[in-house]
Parts: C-alpha cells; sequence; structure tokens
C-alpha cells in the first residue's frame, strides 16, 4: 500500500467514506501488525489497544486482537472509535461491536469513514535535559532493540525523548540507525520513565507515532497504549507538577512547586534498578527493573517455607512482596482495591486442588476487566496442572539457584 498517497487522500478534516479506501486502510494496519487503541464512543473510560487480527469482507467485519478483555457484559452493537496511523496522518474511525470470537480476539464492524484526527488532543509539558527524567524503550523481546534517552516532553497521551542509544538486545552491540529504523505504527511492550517528579519510576506500553531530525540527534514521539487507572493517575500527579512549575513566578524556585510531603511512590525507598545514560542498556538490567517494579502478593502460610520462597524470589529481584497467610485474605485484598497498581498473586495449592482456581477464577470474573491481574499456582513437588486460563497458570515451586520457576513468573508479569 503506497502510505504517500494515502496520507494525502483527501484535505486535513474531511470524512473519508470511500470503501475501497477503508478497507486498504484496514489491510495497511493487518500487514503492518500496527497496535492502535480502541474505545467506547462517548465515554471517558481508558482504551483499549488491539491489532488486526483478520478482515472478513464477505460478513463486512474485522477481529481484533485486544491486549486486555472487554466486559462479559458488553452487548452486541455497542459504538466504539478507533484511532490509528496510516502513514504521516493519524485518523478517527467509528466501528460497532459484533461479538467475541475466541480469548481476546472480537469482531467488530469494517468503519464506513474515517477522518484525520487531531494530533494533539493532550497538553505537552517539556522538560530539560538537567532535569534528567530519562527514557528507557525496547521495541519486542529478544533479538530486539534497546533504546534510551533523555526526555523532551510529556503528556498524558504519550512523550517524547531524544534517542541517546540503540543497542540490539540479542548481542548487546550498539548500532546507530536512521530514520528509516523509526517506522511508525512500531509497538514498544516496554517502556519505562525514570525520575520524574514525585515518580521515581513510570512504566507503561506505547506505540511510535513520529520520528524527527533536530539538531543532529533524533526525537520519538510514543503515544501511551493501555494506560490503567492507577498509572493515569500517577502520571496526572507528575503532570499537575509540571503545570504549577509553568505557574510559578520566574524568580521563584522550580523546587517550591513541588510537593513538600514525602514521595508517596514505594519505590523511593527501594535500592535503585537502573541504567545511567552513560551506562549500558542490557536486557539483564531492563528485566530487572522490571522485576523489581512489580507488586507480588504471596497467598501461603507463614512458616520456613514460606521465608524460603519469599528469599528466593527476593533473589531474583522480586522484591515487592507482600505475605497473606490464606488465598481468602488474598483475594479480599484484591476485591478492596487496595493496591495502587495491579499484582501478580502467588498462591500454595496442592496437585488435584481445584477450590483453589475456582476461588481465583470467580474474582477474575467478579471484578472484569477493568481490574486484570495474573495468579501463579505453585505446589511442593507435582506440580499442578494447565487451567486453560493464559492468566491462571501453574509454576514450579520457588527455590534458590533453581531458576526453572523464573520464566513463567516473568511472562504473568509482563517482562516477556
Amino acid at each position: 500500500m503506497d502510505l504517500v498517497n494515502v496520507s494525502s487522500w483527501t484535505g486535513r478534516g474531511t470524512p473519508i467514506e470511500d470503501p475501497g479506501l477503508i478497507r486498504q486502510a484496514m489491510q495497511d494496519l493487518l500487514s503492518r501488525e500496527t497496535e492502535f487503541p480502541i474505545k467506547v464512543e462517548g465515554t471517558h473510560t481508558l482504551p483499549y489497544s488491539s491489532r488486526v487480527h483478520h478482515i472478513d469482507l464477505k460478513k463486512g467485519c474485522i477481529h481484533l486482537k485486544l491486549i486486555r478483555p472487554l466486559p462479559h457484559e458488553l452487548a452486541a452493537g455497542a459504538a466504539f472509535d478507533m484511532v490509528f496511523l496510516v502513514g504521516d496522518q493519524r485518523y478517527w474511525a467509528p466501528t460497532t461491536f459484533q461479538g467475541r470470537e475466541n480469548y481476546l480476539l472480537y469482531r467488530f464492524s469494517i468503519p464506513a469513514r474515517m477522518a484525520p484526527a487531531d494530533r494533539r488532543q493532550h497538553k505537552r509539558y517539556p522538560f530539560r535535559p538537567r532535569e534528567k527524567a530519562y527514557v528507557v524503550a525496547q521495541d519486542g523481546v529478544i533479538p530486539g532493540h534497546g533504546i534510551s534517552g533523555p526526555l523532551v516532553n510529556l503528556s498524558e497521551g504519550g512523550l517524547a525523548f531524544r534517542v541517546d542509544r540503540v543497542m540490539r538486545l540479542d548481542d548487546h552491540l550498539r548500532i546507530t540507525p536512521g530514520m528509516g529504523f523509526f517506522d511508525r505504527g512500531k509497538s514498544f511492550p516496554v517502556l519505562k520513565v525514570r525520575d520524574l517528579p514525585n515518580l521515581p519510576l513510570f512504566e507503561a506500553r506505547g506505540v511510535l507515532a513520529n520520528a524527527q531530525e533536530r539538531n543532529g540527534g533524533i526525537i520519538l514521539g510514543l503515544q501511551f497504549l493501555d494506560l490503567r487507572e492507577a498509572e493515569l493517575r500517577e502520571l496526572r500527579v507528575v503532570l499537575d507538577i509540571r503545570e504549577r512549575m509553568l505557574r510559578t513566578p520566574s524568580g521563584q524556585s522550580a523546587d517550591a512547586a513541588r510537593p513538600s510531603g514525602p514521595r508517596t511512590s514505594t519505590l523511593a525507598k527501594e535500592p535503585a534498578a537502573r541504567t545511567a545514560p552513560a551506562g549500558a542498556l542490557t536486557p539483564d538490567a531492563l528485566r530487572l527493573l522490571g522485576r523489581r517494579s512489580t507488586r507480588l502478593v504471596l497467598a501461603m502460610a507463614a512458616g520456613p517455607e514460606r521465608d524460603l520462597v519469599a528469599q528466593a524470589l527476593a533473589a531474583a529481584g522480586y522484591v515487592r512482596q507482600e505475605a497473606l497467610e490464606t488465598l481468602e485474605q488474598a483475594l479480599a485484598e484484591l476485591r478492596a482495591d487496595r493496591y495502587s497498581s495491579y499484582p501478580l498473586l502467588l498462591a500454595e495449592t496442592h496437585a488435584g486442588d481445584g477450590v483453589t482456581l475456582k476461588k481465583i477464577q470467580g474474582l477474575q470474573r467478579e471484578l472484569g476487566s477493568a481490574r486484570e491481574w495474573a495468579a501463579a499456582l505453585m505446589a511442593k513437588g507435582e506440580a499442578p496442572p494447565e487451567t486453560g486460563d493464559p492468566l491462571i497458570r501453574p509454576m514450579a515451586w520457588p527455590v534458590a539457584g533453581d531458576a526453572s520457576w523464573l520464566g513463567l513468573l516473568d511472562e504473568l508479569a509482563g517482562l516477556d
């Protein structure tokens, strides 16, 4: 598909109602595996990150693969908005929910029209290099690339940063890519911003919205995908601080605009697993940073066994632990939404025990997609059977020195 022609189909702001051009746009999203947000029309709910999985022209529908499930009670006919990039232009298109095809796979109508969308929906706040806010991004699992550099600006919808270094994650080789390396629509499943005001670490997922050369360097603009309520609250606190700093008279110190109280994030009390701007950006550093940022709830009776499990988890980098005596206590905490970020649950069970699984599945259905979390079931001796649920997985018993259990835990934590 000729993206140059696509971006000049019509004048800016003029709706496109040509079925052939719209089908071409959908085909382009499919072939490029572009990730884009959809949201329920006319609401303030958080958008769902999606990709075009299949196009059925006979039935006039597209199958979208989502990152998190739609509400079970969502009825066919619900109106959604799609926002996606084609060439240099971002487009909005209305679509209609038709039904569930498979787990995280849903049918939507092929849009009847689309129109250029405003690129700047949120106010952007600039950051200077001396403020030390730093971005670390990863464009995929190994063999992917680690990209890092200082933050240039930040908004509720995304960020921009200057590319300081790009490194291949499989062999740690530093490369110097050109503009052609940064294709619009490129996904960044790992996106971390360090040392924001009152927030030592902010994590998100993103997609490349634009890239431009400026003063001999490359500036990347990334759009956030799938921000959760807790993450959005953290981000708004940072942006509120920036807003007050901008309103501060020039003779007043910018630090005076920051809250005088202590930082609320628990990350401030932990050892910093960070990559200095001048240091090497390695896959191990990225993964360790992710583990240290993951909140983990351990549902297991107190005693020497639990202490050993906790030590094995901490030795691997999972230091944000909360131990509770029973599964019922852990589920009660999850139901009460006492966590500022979605935790990963580790529950002790026994081979052949189906009660633990039913209790966890029951709470997941009760809370729905708005508060999605994952769980690992561990049993001493024989491992529990597969559950058929990608968010509830059997795991080998955590033992220090034996990392056979660690890969699954990283996967459930979203680090793979």
